[in-house]
């Protein structure tokens, strides 16, 4: 890994580094949620609704954000993305009520949406030939920063309560400062993306789109939905669940950074094992044992604990780029459109699947909220069978059409 960053051009390196910045200073709300619960008297239905405007606010409006990044510029676009998410995510923990909380996570959020789009434009449109490095090295850059941000508003709540969320605006303005001065001057960055390389036979007949493309990308964004349920609602409860089993709030901190790491590690390896046995099967195989070992989290203490929730971080990060891998190949002329309904699409209910777990838990216990979420990866698995039963008839058909071309 340090071999290839080192080959990367500095402007990669650079949002990177923002990146990085972003998700500190975005993620640590699951670690405040047990205080807010105490100081406000939040049901766990209400921690679902912020869990879920944060997630709509930070992937519904990407396009929005993306359109005004081709217009005003990407470079002002990050920056500025940095700077209003930190004010807003730092201002979270002084919060008089359900509603102020509401209002300041949901304006946080399009910060987040309208650095995203135009950092990963800045990304892949200086990484030459080596845009798939590029991009690796931005996303992990995220997952490092949204491992790091529990751990660290953690320790400042540690000494100053609820307040303590104002550690994040120091680390955003640095870092806006910081990229401002290295970017120089704003202008507007064109993208030089290359076509996409794509099959001879992929690319005949497939300016449009087909009912049978539309099925199969859908199959595939309900396999996400089912796994952006089960990652959202385990990372915002995890904290509160594990205090109610005796575990102080570092503690709680710690095991949800150990489940973010495993996210990243998993991001990192299933797109690779994906290339050797197949897109699917490591779809299917993540979410199948996915679901086991949910159970087992919730069955054992200790250290297998721990493991198991490192382990889930695994399995759920592992089938990210797979997705999106099957959604560029399922729509080849249009891969970026396909990668935006996939992400965009595919990560929006994760707040909605967090809101039922919280409706369960407020009507039953969280501990039964956390038990249906066995549910989701199931789900999933459905999904990616079906999606690889649509695979297979459809290459039959058009192996039957050649057949007859030919004949």
């Amino acid at each position: 890994m340090s071999r290839l960053i080192s080959r990367l051009p500095r402007y990669i390196l650079l949002m990177a580094l923002a990146h990085l910045a972003v998700e500190l200073c975005n993620n640590f709300l699951p670690i405040a949620y047990p205080l807010f619960i105490s100081s406000m008297g939040l049901t766990y239905t209400q921690v679902g609704l912020v869990a879920l405007v944060t997630a709509t606010g930070s992937s519904l409006a990407q396009p929005i954000f993306g359109y005004l990044s081709d217009r005003w510029g990407a470079s002002r676009m990050t920056v500025l993305g940095i700077v209003w998410l930190g004010l807003f995510m730092s201002l979270v923990g002084l919060a008089w009520n359900y509603a102020s909380l509401i209002l300041l996570v949901g304006l946080g959020a399009l910060g987040s949406s309208a650095f995203h789009p135009a950092g990963a434009t800045l990304a892949s449109t200086h990484g030459g030939n080596r845009r798939g490095a590029a991009m690796s090295v931005f996303s992990v850059s995220g997952n490092i920063g949204t491992a790091l941000s529990p751990l660290l508003v953690a320790a400042a709540m540690a000494w100053f309560g609820l307040p303590g969320t104002l550690v994040v605006l120091p680390v955003a303005l640095l870092a806006s400062i910081f990229l401002a001065r290295q970017l120089g001057p704003f202008r507007k960055v064109e993208a030089r993306s290359p076509s996409p390389v794509v099959p001879q036979e992929s690319r005949e007949g497939q300016a449009g789109v087909s009912n049978g493309t539309l099925v199969g990308l859908a199959l595939i964004i309900m396999a996400v939905m089912c796994r952006s349920w089960f990652q959202v609602a385990l990372i915002t409860y995890l904290p509160e669940w594990m205090q109610s089993q005796g575990r102080s709030l570092a503690a709680a901190g710690q095991v949800l950074s150990v489940a973010l790491v495993g996210i990243s590690v998993g991001s990192l390896t299933g797109g690779s094992l994906s290339d050797y046995i197949g897109r699917w099967q490591v779809f299917v195989l993540s979410l199948g044992l996915l679901a086991l070992v949910h159970w087992l989290f919730l069955s054992t203490t200790g250290f297998w604990q721990v493991a198991a929730v490192a382990i889930s971080g695994v399995l759920v990060g592992s089938t990210f780029p797979v997705a999106l891998v099957l959604g560029q190949e399922t729509w080849p002329s249009r891969i970026g459109l396909a990668s935006a309904l996939v992400m965009g699409l595919g990560w929006a209910p994760g707040g909605l699947g967090a809101s039922v777990t919280g409706l369960i838990a407020d009507r039953f216990s969280l501990t039964t909220g956390l038990q249906s979420l066995i549910l989701a990866p199931v789900a999933g698995v459905f999904f990616t069978l079906a999606y690889m039963v649509w695979q297979r008839r459809t290459k039959a058909g058009q192996d039957w059409q050649m057949g007859m071309m030919e004949g």
